[in-house]
This record gives C-alpha cells, sequence and structure tokens, in this order.
C-alpha cells in the first residue's frame, strides 16, 4: 500500500510539472540565424516588431527591472484604453544603454496601428525596424554580475569573428521567476559585418 501511495504522488507530481512547463510555452519572435560563432554565439536576423517600452531608473536587474515589467504587464493584461488583454510573449527584453528601457513584444499579428492605445504615459508604443543581433545564452537565475561577464564574452567572440557591435547590451529574459529548472537567458548586441 505504501508503494502505490508513494508512485501515486511520483504521477502526480509528473503531472504537475508537465503542466507547469507547458503554461511556460508562451510566443517568440521568429528569426532566421545568419552565422553560429564559436563559444555559443549565434548571429540572428529578427523581423520588424511592435514592443510596448517603458524607461527605468537604472539598468538592474533589480528593483528598477521589476517596477518596468509591472508597467508593461499591466498594459498587456488590459491596463490599457480597451481595457483588451493581451497573449504574453517572451522574451522581456531590457535595454542597458545609457537610457535604460525595458520591453514586451506584442502579439506578432497585430501592427502598431492596431494596438490599443496606453493609459500610462510611461508606456509607449513602438515598431522596431529589422535588426540583425549577436546573442549568447546561459542559464540560471540572472544577475547583474552575469550580464557584464557574457556581455563582455559575447563582445570579444563577436569581435573576433568579424562582427561589429553597435549599441548597447540587450537582455532578454525567457521564464517566470517561479521557474527553478531550465532557466533561459540570453544577452544580445546589434551587430553588422566588419568590413575587411
Amino acid at each position: 500500500m505504501k508503494m502505490l501511495f508513494i508512485g501515486l504522488l511520483l504521477v502526480l507530481a509528473f503531472l504537475a510539472g508537465r503542466r507547469l512547463l507547458a503554461s511556460e510555452k508562451v510566443p517568440e519572435p521568429t528569426f532566421k540565424r545568419l552565422a553560429k560563432l564559436g563559444g555559443g554565439v549565434e548571429v540572428r536576423a529578427y523581423p520588424s516588431l511592435v514592443v510596448a517600452k517603458t524607461g527605468l531608473r537604472s539598468n538592474s536587474l533589480g528593483a528598477p527591472a521589476n517596477e518596468g515589467f509591472r508597467k508593461v504587464a499591466r498594459y498587456l493584461f488590459g491596463g490599457n484604453e480597451r481595457s483588451e488583454s493581451m497573449a504574453m510573449t517572451a522574451p522581456v527584453v531590457m535595454d542597458m544603454g545609457e537610457q535604460p528601457s525595458l520591453f514586451f513584444y506584442m502579439p506578432f499579428d497585430r501592427s502598431e496601428s492596431d494596438l490599443p492605445a496606453t493609459r500610462d504615459r510611461a508606456i509607449t508604443l513602438q515598431t522596431l525596424p529589422p535588426r540583425t543581433l549577436g546573442v549568447l545564452r546561459f542559464g540560471g537565475y540572472a544577475s547583474d554580475k552575469d550580464l557584464k561577464r557574457y556581455g563582455r564574452r559575447l563582445r570579444e567572440i563577436l569581435e573576433q569573428e568579424g562582427w561589429q557591435v553597435e549599441g548597447p547590451l540587450l537582455y532578454m529574459g525567457y521564464n517566470a521567476p517561479w521557474t527553478l529548472v531550465g532557466r533561459r537567458n540570453e544577452v544580445a548586441f546589434e551587430v553588422r559585418r566588419s568590413k575587411a
């Protein structure tokens, strides 16, 4: 009887884990992989994408990022002029430049003109032009220290492989905070091919 009870608990834990993983499958932007470089770096071509964006007090993953996330999530989940709730997408992106910002990609079948207006003046809708990103993936819970370390590594590999970095470091987070295993983070730079 004890073995049956333990077996039942294991089956329930397995089913709960599968459901949690399935609930995390959110749409991601499509891209074309242009190159696979050393050290796990990829160069990707992304299409034009619409984002909802807010400025941040600093380029830290701490409280400023959490505040920015809540603002943009509020817009996405009905805090807009139409009280329209929209599907979550991944990743959440932080621009780590001198004027830091955080943005969500809007549902990929929507244009900027099709989206509801924002109620919060701190949120802007913007259409990003097509761009090429050099990207490096890493796991675990990301920290500011990780972003600096992986950002340096990414820049070094890109430059060694003949790609010119343009613009600030981007952080792309793919998982909900409660995801404990299999976490996915990426750092990226906008890039272009260096002239020979």
